[in-house]
C-alpha cells in the first residue's frame, strides 16, 4: 500500500514536470488596455443597479431586501443607481478616487433569463443586464475598467457543469460568456462599450478578455482530477474563440479543499497549481472571502488560516490577487452564518498579507454588498473607516497617473499646480501670492 502511494505520487511529479513550458511573461495578470498597459489590477466586486427597495427600474419586480442589511450607506446615491446617471457618475468617481480600476461586475446570468431564475430572486441589489448596460455607459470617459464576475444562482452554479456536461464543454459558463461579449464587444449600437472591457495579459504575453467566475469547484470531476480541471478552462476558452473570434482568460475563485467550501473537486495550491499554470486561458487566482468556508468565528483562526491560504497561491508563480474585506456579518440574510471582523484587528491582519502577498494585485470584497456587512462605501456604523482603508491599500501599487501620485501623498515638493510639474506655473502661483499674509492675527 505505501508502495502504491509513492508510485502514485512520483508519477503525478512526473506528469507536472512533463508537462511545465517556458517561462511566463513578466506581465502576466496585468492589465493590457491602452492607458491601463501593465499595470497592477485593484478590482472590487460591484453589484450594479438599483436597490432592491420597491422600485423596479428593469424588466422583473423582485421584493425588497433592505431589512437584510446589516451596514447601510450614509449617501442615497449608492441605492438610487437607476434613478439618475449622475448618481452612476458618483458611483463612477467614488470608486476611482479609492483607487479601483476595475470593476468586476455581478452577473446572474444572461439576458434572456426569465424573472424567475436570473438575477430577481438571488441578486443583493436589482443586477438586471440593463444595470450592466448603464455600468458600461457610465464608465466611458472615465478611468476605469469592466470584468464580468460570473455568479452562481440556485438553480446553475459553475461546478455542476465543469469541464463537461456529457460531451459538451461547460454550456451555461460558454453561454454566458458569449451573452457578453455580443452586449458589449458586438454592440452596433454602443461601440465604445468594448473598450471598457478589461483586457488582462496571459503567461503568453497574449491580451485576453478577462472574465471572472465565482465558486470555482467541481461536481463533475473526482477529488484528484488535477489536469482534467485545469484543462477545462482553455476548452472553455476555445469553444467561446470559435463561437465568436475572442480569446477570453479567466480569474477563478479557488475554493479551499478541506473546507465546508461545495465541490467534489476544489484546486489547491500545492497539487492543482502546477496544471493550472500551463493553460493560455489561466490570468490568475482571484478569490471570493475564501475564509469564510472554514466555518468559524474565530478570527485568531481566520486570520492565520487566511494567511496560510494566500502564501500557498501567492507562491505558485500564478498571478495572485490578494482578497480583503472589511470582514462578515450575514446574521438576517443566513441565520446562524459565521461573524468576524469589522474591526481594526482584521483590517489591520488583512493590510499584512496584501505587504506579504499581494504583489500581483488586489481584489476588495465587496463594493456595496449591505446584506453580507461588505461595503466600502461610508457606512452609518462604520463612518469612512473602510473607505479610507482601500484607497491605503491601493497606494501600495504604482501610480497609475498625476491623480494617483496626488491621491497618495507622491507629490513633488513645489508641484502647487498639483499637475506633476514643478514649472513656471508654480511659480506664477507663489509669484501671485508672494508677501501677502491672511493670518488674521499677524496681518
Amino acid at each position: 500500500m505505501k508502495g502504491t502511494k509513492i508510485f502514485r505520487y512520483l508519477a503525478l511529479v512526473l506528469m507536472v514536470c512533463s508537462a511545465k513550458v517556458g517561462k511566463a511573461d513578466p506581465r502576466w495578470g496585468r492589465l493590457a488596455n491602452p492607458d491601463f498597459d501593465s499595470h497592477n489590477i485593484k478590482t472590487t466586486l460591484f453589484f450594479s443597479g438599483q436597490a432592491k427597495d420597491g422600485t423596479y427600474p428593469y424588466e422583473c419586480a423582485p421584493g425588497s431586501n433592505l431589512f437584510l442589511y446589516t451596514v447601510h450607506p450614509t449617501d442615497s446615491r449608492h441605492l438610487n443607481w437607476a434613478t439618475s446617471p449622475d448618481n452612476r457618475t458618483f458611483v463612477m468617481d467614488q470608486m476611482i478616487a479609492a483607487g479601483i480600476n476595475v470593476i468586476a461586475m455581478s452577473s446572474w446570468g444572461e439576458d434572456f433569463l426569465p424573472c424567475t431564475t436570473a438575477w430577481a430572486p438571488w441578486a443583493p441589489m436589482q443586477c438586471s443586464p440593463d444595470s450592466h448596460d448603464e455600468l458600461f455607459a457610465a464608465a466611458v470617459g472615465k478611468h476605469i475598467l469592466i470584468m464580468p464576475f460570473i455568479e452562481s444562482r440556485v438553480d446553475w452554479a459553475f461546478r455542476g457543469e465543469f469541464p463537461t456536461w456529457g460531451s459538451t464543454v461547460a454550456p451555461g459558463t460558454v453561454s454566458q460568456i458569449i451573452n457578453f461579449i455580443n452586449r458589449y464587444l458586438k454592440n452596433a449600437s454602443h461601440p465604445e462599450w468594448a473598450n471598457k472591457w478589461a483586457r488582462v495579459y496571459n503567461r503568453d504575453g497574449q491580451p485576453r478578455y478577462a472574465v471572472a467566475i465565482i465558486h470555482a469547484s467541481s461536481d463533475r470531476l473526482g477529488a484528484n482530477d488535477h489536469a482534467a480541471y485545469a484543462d477545462g478552462f482553455d476548452s472553455v476558452a476555445e469553444d467561446v474563440f470559435n463561437e465568436t473570434g475572442i480569446h477570453v482568460g479567466f480569474f477563478i475563485d479557488a475554493l479551499p479543499p478541506g473546507t465546508y467550501a461545495p465541490g467534489v473537486f476544489k484546486p489547491s495550491a500545492k497539487t492543482t497549481a502546477p496544471f493550472l499554470e500551463n493553460q493560455s486561458s489561466i490570468l490568475g487566482i482571484m478569490c471570493f472571502i475564501p475564509e469564510v468556508w472554514v466555518g468559524s468565528s474565530d478570527e485568531a483562526v481566520l486570520i492565520d488560516w487566511k494567511r496560510n491560504f494566500s502564501a500557498g497561491w501567492a507562491g505558485t508563480g500564478i498571478p495572485f490577487l490578494m482578497d480583503v474585506s472589511p470582514g462578515y456579518d450575514a446574521h438576517i440574510v443566513f441565520p446562524g452564518s459565521v461573524l468576524y471582523g469589522l474591526n481594526i484587528t482584521w483590517t489591520r491582519a488583512l493590510t499584512e498579507m496584501v505587504d506579504d502577498f499581494g504583489k500581483d494585485g488586489l481584489v476588495y470584497n465587496s463594493w456595496n454588498g449591505y446584506t453580507e456587512g461588505m461595503a466600502a462605501v461610508d457606512l452609518e456604523k462604520f463612518g469612512d473607516y473602510f473607505y479610507n482603508w482601500l484607497g491605503m491599500l491601493t497606494c501600495k501599487y504604482p501610480p497609475e497617473n498625476c491623480t494617483d501620485i496626488i491621491r497618495c501623498g507622491r507629490e513633488l515638493l513645489g508641484d502647487i499646480h498639483k499637475d506633476c510639474n514643478v514649472n513656471l506655473f508654480d511659480l506664477a502661483k507663489l509669484a501671485g501670492n508672494w508677501l501677502e499674509s491672511n493670518d488674521p492675527q499677524y496681518p
